[in-house]
């Protein structure tokens, strides 16, 4: 019985070590395809499932890209915990209301999304060498903007009803319209088929472009100080 816990508890660590060296692989790979599933995995009971299990391995590859500290982990877990208790009482299969749009679950999701972002940024800031692993970290980072904000804007329409319209006049109301709005606004393309009306709102996109145009001046500035560095360590060394 020992043995087969020890060997057990070794291809458990073996898992753990090899999904921590990619950790920043791995999360890009799965926000990306909760990013891209969302607008097609809402009304039907099974995309709702779909869905939440993307949303589960979401929150567990966040948990675990920022656990470089014991704390860190800690944090992300009392953020991550009551966001999927409310997903799991809010699980098709126990209930007949199925809409996305939870006003709990949006904020710890912002609160969480907020919280990695944070994180990542700064291991990426703190990193001495450019990595495969740093890139990741590096474009997790900019989805991650985008989610939060996207979180945000939910919020502010919850808050003030009637902050975002189309090109039709009609409001806002579905998760990927604001998805779509934060990251059309984080990239500054613009489309103008959706826009803000509000104060606030207005705000929060405002802030929205002037972070993402920071956040991209200081990657680069970063990564290429990192790349001619890293030469004359090398130098320095031999």
């Amino acid at each position: 019985m020992s043995k087969t816990q020890n060997q057990g508890d070794s291809i458990f660590s073996r898992i753990r070590d090899s999904i921590r060296k990619k950790r920043f692989a791995y999360l890009t790979g799965s926000l990306l395809l909760l990013i891209v599933a969302y607008p097609y995995v809402q009304g039907e009971i099974m995309g709702q499932i779909i869905f939440s299990l993307l949303t589960t391995i979401v929150m567990i590859m966040l948990v675990i890209a920022v656990a470089d500290k014991k704390l860190y982990t800690v944090i992300a877990l009392l953020l991550a915990m009551p966001w999927f208790l409310i997903i799991l009482l809010n699980f098709p299969l126990f209930k007949t209301d199925y809409t996305l749009l939870i006003k709990e679950e949006i904020i710890f999701a912002f609160l969480l999304f907020a919280y990695t972002t944070y994180r990542i940024f700064v291991h990426i800031i703190k990193s001495r060498e450019i990595t495969a692993e740093i890139l990741f970290a590096s474009i997790c980072v900019y989805m991650l903007i985008g989610l939060t904000w996207g979180a945000l804007y939910v919020i502010i329409e919850i808050f003030y009803p009637g902050s975002f319209i189309d090109s039709d006049g009609q409001l806002l109301h579905g998760g990927p319209d604001f998805l779509f709005f934060s990251y059309t606004t984080l990239t500054t393309v613009g489309y103008g088929n959706i826009e803000a009306i509000t104060d606030q709102a207005r705000s929060l996109a405002s802030l929205e472009a002037i972070v993402g145009q920071l956040y991209l001046t200081i990657m680069v500035a970063r990564l290429v100080g990192l790349h001619i560095s890293k030469p004359k360590a090398k130098e320095s060394a031999a």
